[in-house]
């Protein structure tokens, strides 16, 4: 677990980072998973929930030491990482109301099964209990008086995905539609959404936030590096999209995007979307 906080005016930002978990096959990793609490005098909203037990009680502990009662949890799409630790933090915090867009909820109920069968196949007996479903929200909501905005931006790792933007702050929190220094989960979607995921960037950039909370991150790293997270994120769906038109295998593909980013984690994420990428487009 790795905790930054960065404060300005009267709302903070607290990031909790699950570590990288080992699949139970033992041949991977899945990538360090963010959730950021924003912290008010009173009160605090969570923007993302974990998924692994140990990572949902270690989160609601952080919640707990800030004293503030929890309004919110916000999901910011449909990815089981990001949503399966409702139900665990709203038995301990029941002042928390679980909200997501629409798409997002319809995203979940349609994969629910899936992403059941495919949590317990990663994970085993560390997934949470996922009883608990987001409600429907639309447009923003407050904490404090301050507008916490959503942006519905489209594509992500996924579509529909969603941004939480926090102009008080100038802060954005935009699941994983950014990344930090760890390989792009690109295997999910494919070339014809991957100038839409680049047009969700360049939405994020237009906000011009001085605090971006990445989905996905190097525990180590700062939020305000905001500069370097878009340019990098922007680059390696760049390179990954050319790369993959000229690579003749996986391997070829892997070693290509790893040579242009040596320094990030989480190897197994770039070998999974070359490899979805020769099975749906190349096969």
């Amino acid at each position: 677990m790795s905790q930054a906080e960065t404060v300005q005016s009267t709302l903070r930002t607290q990031v909790f980072v699950g570590p990288a978990q080992t699949f139970e096959s033992g041949n991977g990793t899945f990538s360090p998973t963010t959730s950021t609490l924003i912290v008010g005098e009173r009160d605090a909203v969570l923007v993302d929930a974990q998924h692994i037990k140990a990572d949902v009680a270690a989160l609601g502990d952080m919640i707990a030491a800030t004293g503030k009662r929890l309004t919110h949890i916000y999901v910011t799409h449909g990815h089981a990482d990001h949503w399966y630790g409702i139900a665990e933090l709203v038995r301990r915090f029941p002042s928390a109301k679980p909200i997501a867009v629409q798409g997002v909820i319809d995203y979940i109920e349609e994969t629910q099964a899936m992403a059941s069968r495919q949590w317990t196949s990663m994970f085993g007996a560390r997934v949470v209990d996922a009883s608990v479903r987001p409600e429907r929200v639309e447009g923003g909501f407050e904490l404090e008086g301050h507008e916490l905005r959503i942006i519905e931006v489209g594509q992500g790792d996924i579509a529909p995905s969603t941004a939480i933007h926090v102009p008080s702050i100038d802060a954005v929190i935009p699941g994983d539609v950014v990344y930090n220094k760890i390989h792009m989960m690109l295997g999910l979607s494919g070339p014809q959404d991957w100038p839409k995921w680049l047009d969700s960037l360049e939405q994020i950039d237009r906000l011009n936030p001085k605090i971006l909370v990445a989905g996905h991150k190097r525990p180590e790293l700062p939020d305000t590096d905001v500069r370097r997270m878009l340019d990098e994120s922007k680059a390696y769906i760049r390179t990954f999209t050319e790369a993959s038109a000229t690579a003749k295998t996986p391997e070829a593909l892997v070693e290509s995007v790893k040579a242009a980013f040596p320094d990030f984690g989480n190897l197994w994420t770039l070998q999974f979307s070359a490899r979805s990428f020769f099975q749906n487009y190349r096969s």
